[in-house]
């Protein structure tokens, strides 16, 4: 698979992805019919959103009119990462974020926000993550990374959550792992100084690895025990949900429906995300698109609050369930 772009802007585009860088427990789709304007406690709405391919539905919801369709008028405000739009959300200034769920269980349990999630929002797919190694590294099997040191963007966070489960799965002790905070511009100067035995990459960063340096993957953070990995979502708080239900449930169906619309057609995600980050048409053309979620599944999404657990990030056990909207998409 061939890059439209330098690798440098592919790494700019994984830098922004990783800034998003989360009933009875089945499932549900999209489809019941939508609320009328007059029913809704308000008609305009600010979602903080990231310039990351882990948002698109937000912007393809836009896009194709769905919020039109529900008598929203959304209007997205970019952050660079979760933690910024919290005092937003707090104060008033926004309705709702788009987050990683690692960040917002954090705050739930710290007592920072009380959170309702609206919307579940990405999953990790198969190749969009994936710890690699140069042409001439010694690192040959999942068993060769004991010992290691592994670059994450922010420590403690869902990148080491899920890969220590697939680590785990190979037989390998996450506890073993050295990791260590990189800023994304100096993952490559890093890993070709030997400062990491591997890098943890992310799309786009992942297709130019292999193009431009012949890496060569070692694992899949998005395998096995942490298949479809709960990453993202969209998330207000308990006391926004209580005053604006309706506003929430068109809000949830309208993103659903986006999703339900991307699952078969990759190009109303590849139009999109030039508009709103710094991958360029080319390179949306051909990267590897996480999941994007048309049904929200408390089963699933328990897992990243279970592992918090397990890992002692987390002082008390949080029950998804209780956190999630009532699905009335399906």
């Amino acid at each position: 698979m061939r890059l439209g772009r330098p690798a440098r802007a592919a790494i700019i585009g994984f830098a922004l992805t990783l800034a998003a860088a989360c009933s009875s427990g089945g499932t549900t789709t999209a489809s019941a019919p939508p609320a009328s304007a007059g029913g809704l406690e308000k008609t305009k709405i600010k979602i903080a959103t990231l310039p990351a391919i882990d948002s698109a539905a937000l912007y393809v919801a836009i896009d194709q009119g769905l919020f039109d369709k529900e008598g929203l008028e959304v209007t997205p405000q970019v952050v660079q990462s979760a933690p910024e739009a919290i005092p937003m959300l707090l104060n008033g200034e926004i309705d709702a974020m788009f987050g990683n769920y690692v960040s917002m269980f954090q705050a739930q349990d710290k007592g920072t926000l009380k959170l309702r999630i609206l919307a579940e929002g990405s999953r990790a797919a198969p190749d969009s993550l994936s710890v690699m190694v140069l042409p001439s590294s010694p690192i040959k099997t999942p068993k060769d990374l004991a010992g290691k040191t592994i670059n994450v963007n922010v420590l403690r966070n869902f990148q080491e959550l899920a890969l220590a489960q697939v680590l785990k799965a190979n037989n390998v002790d996450p506890a073993s792992i050295k990791y260590v905070q990189v800023t994304f511009q100096n993952i490559m100067p890093a890993w070709k100084g030997g400062q990491i035995d591997a890098a943890y990459l992310g799309e786009p960063m992942v297709t130019a690895a292999i193009s431009t340096m012949g890496a060569r993957k070692i694992l899949d953070p998005a395998s096995g025990p942490a298949a479809e990995f709960p990453i993202s979502g969209y998330v207000s708080t308990q006391g926004w949900y209580d005053k604006n239900p309706h506003v929430a449930a068109a809000f949830q169906r309208a993103v659903h429906n986006a999703a339900k619309l991307m699952e078969n057609n990759r190009e109303v995600v590849s139009k999109v995300l030039p508009t709103f980050t710094q991958i360029d048409a080319a390179t949306a053309a051909t990267v590897t698109f996480p999941y994007f979620s048309s049904n929200d599944n408390p089963v699933r999404l328990q897992r990243v609050a279970d592992w918090m657990l397990e890992a002692h990030w987390l002082n008390k056990a949080i029950d998804v369930k209780t956190l999630m909207s009532p699905t009335t998409s399906g």
